[in-house]
C-alpha cells in the first residue's frame, strides 16, 4: 500500500470492509468479475516504478551546477539484471545523443556515468539518460550570480540614470529593485524597468535626476533555488558642481595678480623718488657753472 494515494487507501479499505457484509457476499457471487477488474483499475493508480535511479540527492529535483568546480557527474543506474548489458545513451535537452567528441563530454563506466568537463551556464539544462524503453531525466539547475560591475556611481543633476542587475541562474531568475532598503515605486513616470538578456527588469532607468534620488539601489535576483543582491550608491551632483573648481581657480589667480600689482607698485615708488634726489645736485652744479660763464663773459 506505501505506493497508493491517501484516497485510494482509505477508498480499498471502505470495499474490504464492505465486502464482508452478507449482501455484498451475495452480490459478488453473482458478479465473480465485478471485484477482480475492481482492484485492476486500481491498480493503474499505483506509480509505476523507474527502474533507472540516478544520483539526484532527492529524486526528480535535480542537481546544482556550481559554476567553480571542474567537472559535473551525472548517474544512472538500472535495477534490471537482465539489461545491465545494454548501454545507456545521453541526451541533452532531447536533442541528438551525447558523444565523447572533443573535450566537453566524457562517459564512462560503461555508459553509466557523464561526465562535463568545466561546467558553465550553458550547461544547466535536462539531461535524459535511456536504455531501452526506459529513461530518466535530470534537471541540471544553477545558482543565482550576478556580475558587480561598480559599487557607487556619480551622476549629475538631470542627467539620466541607468543600473544593470546583469543576474544569471537556471531557472531564470526573477529581479525586484528597492531604494534604500524599500521596495522601489516604480509608479514614478521618471523610472522605467527594462529586460536585459532574457532577465526582465533587470535595467534600471531613472530620466532627469534629481537630489532625492540620490540613494542605495540593490537587486535581488531569484530563481528559487537561490538568491543574490547587488548594491550600488548613487551620488547625485549640482550642474555647476564641475564649474565651481574652475571658478576658484580664476579667484585665486586673480587675487595672487593683485598681490603682485600692489607689490610692485610699491615697489616702484621709491625707487622713482631716489633717483630724483640723485639728479638735483648734478643740476644745481650745472646751474652754478653756467652762471659762472654769465659773469665772466660781462667782464
Amino acid at each position: 500500500l506505501a505506493g497508493f494515494s491517501a484516497f485510494t487507501v482509505v477508498l480499498l479499505l471502505g470495499i474490504f470492509t464492505a465486502t464482508r457484509s452478507s449482501s455484498c457476499v451475495a452480490f459478488l457471487q453473482q458478479r465473480p468479475l465485478f471485484l477482480p477488474s475492481l482492484f485492476f483499475f486500481f491498480s493503474m493508480l499505483l506509480p509505476t516504478a523507474n527502474a533507472i535511479q540516478t544520483n539526484e540527492d532527492v529524486p526528480g529535483k535535480g542537481i546544482i551546477l556550481d559554476p567553480k568546480s571542474h567537472t559535473l557527474v551525472l548517474q544512472c543506474n538500472y535495477t534490471e539484471e537482465h539489461e545491465k548489458e545494454m548501454g545507456f545513451v545521453w541526451r541533452k535537452n532531447d536533442s541528438k545523443p551525447l558523444t565523447e567528441e572533443g573535450k566537453k563530454y566524457s562517459i564512462i563506466d560503461n555508459t553509466k556515468t557523464l561526465v562535463i568537463n568545466d561546467p558553465g551556464y550553458d550547461d544547466a539544462g535536462n539531461y535524459t539518460c535511456s536504455i531501452g524503453d526506459e529513461n530518466a531525466t535530470i534537471v541540471v539547475q544553477m545558482n543565482v550570480s550576478i556580475e558587480v560591475t561598480e559599487g557607487s556611481k556619480n551622476q549629475v543633476e538631470g542627467d539620466p540614470l541607468t543600473l544593470s542587475c546583469k543576474a544569471m541562474g537556471v531557472p531564470t531568475p526573477v529581479v525586484t529593485w528597492f531604494k534604500d532598503d524599500e521596495p522601489l515605486n516604480i509608479s514614478d513616470p521618471r523610472i522605467t524597468l527594462e529586460p536585459l538578456g532574457d532577465v526582465s527588469d533587470a535595467k534600471l532607468v531613472i530620466q532627469d535626476l534629481n537630489f532625492d534620488d540620490r540613494a542605495q539601489y540593490t537587486c535581488v535576483a531569484s530563481n528559487g533555488i537561490s538568491n543574490e543582491t547587488m548594491t550600488v550608491l548613487v551620488r547625485v551632483k549640482d550642474k555647476l558642481a564641475a564649474l565651481w573648481p574652475f571658478l576658484g581657480i580664476c579667484v585665486e589667480v586673480a587675487v595672487l595678480c593683485a598681490i603682485i600689482f600692489i607689490y610692485e607698485k610699491k615697489r616702484v615708488k621709491p625707487d622713482f623718488e631716489e633717483s630724483d634726489a640723485d639728479q638735483n645736485p648734478e643740476n644745481k652744479n650745472l646751474s652754478d657753472q653756467k652762471e659762472g660763464q654769465d659773469v665772466r663773459q660781462r667782464k
